[in-house]
C-alpha cells in the first residue's frame, strides 16, 4: 500500500514543481526592466561611453527602460552591441528584480597605423577605427601595407609582452620592403631592426649592448643601433 502511495504521490509532486516553475517563469518574463547596469571589463581606455552603449540597446526608437522582459531579445541586444566597431564582446542578462546587466569588452589597439590609413591594429589582428571619445597611447606605425600585417602583428604582441620595449618604442617606420626602424622614447635613439623576424635574438643583443653603453654612461652619444646582421650590433655614434 505504501509503495502504491509513493508511486501516486511522485507524479503529483512533479506536476506541482512544474506548475511553480511555470508560474515563476511567467512572472519573471512579465516583469518590467527597472534599471540598466552597464559595466566594462577594462576602464583604462574608454573608447565608447556608457551613454553610447545605452543608445545601442534602444529598439524602435524606444528605450529598454520599462519594457517587459518577455519582449526583450537578449541575443539581438548582444548582436547589436558587438556590431559596434569599438566593442569586442558583450553579455546582456536580466536578474530576478528586472535589472538589465550589460557587460562590455572593448577592442584593444596595439598600434596606430598612419599614412594611407588612419586606424588602429587591435589585439585580434584586425583593423579598428579611431574613437571620437578616446585616443590610445600606443606606438605609431608609418609605411604600413596590408602585406606587412601578419609580421607587424607578431612584433606588436612581442613588444607588448616585453616590459622594456613596451615602454621605450614610440614609433615604427616601415620601408617599402617591410624593413623596420624603431624610434625610442628617450635618448633620441633609433633601432634599425630590418625584417620583423628573429626578434628574440635581435632584442637580446640590443639589451646587452644597451646595458653596456649605460654602464659606460655613453647612451647619449648613441645615434642608432643596427640589428640587421645576425649576432651583431652595430653602434652609430652622434656626430660631435
Amino acid at each position: 500500500m505504501k509503495r502504491i502511495f509513493n508511486l501516486l504521490i511522485l507524479p503529483v509532486i512533479l506536476v506541482g514543481i512544474l506548475a511553480l516553475y511555470s508560474f515563476a517563469n511567467k512572472r519573471h518574463y512579465n516583469r518590467e526592466i527597472t534599471d540598466i547596469n552597464i559595466s566594462f571589463t577594462d576602464y583604462s581606455d574608454p573608447f565608447i561611453s556608457e551613454d553610447n552603449v545605452n543608445k545601442l540597446l534602444i529598439q524602435k526608437e524606444d528605450s529598454v527602460d520599462n519594457r517587459l522582459v518577455e519582449k526583450l531579445d537578449l541575443n539581438k541586444s548582444e548582436t547589436r552591441l558587438v556590431a559596434d566597431p569599438m566593442i569586442r564582446a558583450a553579455e546582456v542578462s536580466v536578474d530576478l528584480n528586472g535589472k538589465l546587466h550589460v557587460m562590455v569588452e572593448q577592442r584593444r589597439p596595439l598600434a596606430r597605423l598612419l599614412g594611407g590609413l588612419n586606424v588602429y591594429l587591435d589585439s585580434d589582428n584586425s583593423i579598428m577605427p579611431l574613437s571620437s571619445e578616446h585616443t590610445a597611447l600606443v606606438p605609431v606605425v608609418l609605411g604600413f601595407k596590408p602585406e606587412f600585417q601578419e609580421e607587424l602583428y607578431e612584433f606588436l604582441v612581442y613588444l607588448e609582452n616585453d616590459e622594456l620595449l613596451h615602454a621605450a618604442v614610440t614609433q615604427i617606420v616601415l620601408d617599402s620592403k617591410g624593413n623596420a626602424t624603431l624610434m625610442l622614447r628617450s635618448n633620441d635613439m633609433r633601432l634599425k631592426l630590418g625584417k620583423l623576424d628573429k626578434l628574440h635574438s635581435k632584442m637580446t643583443n640590443f639589451k646587452a649592448m644597451l646595458a653596456k653603453v649605460e654602464k659606460d654612461k655613453a647612451v647619449d652619444q648613441i645615434k642608432a643601433m643596427d640589428l640587421r646582421f645576425d649576432g651583431q650590433v652595430i653602434v652609430v655614434k652622434k656626430e660631435e
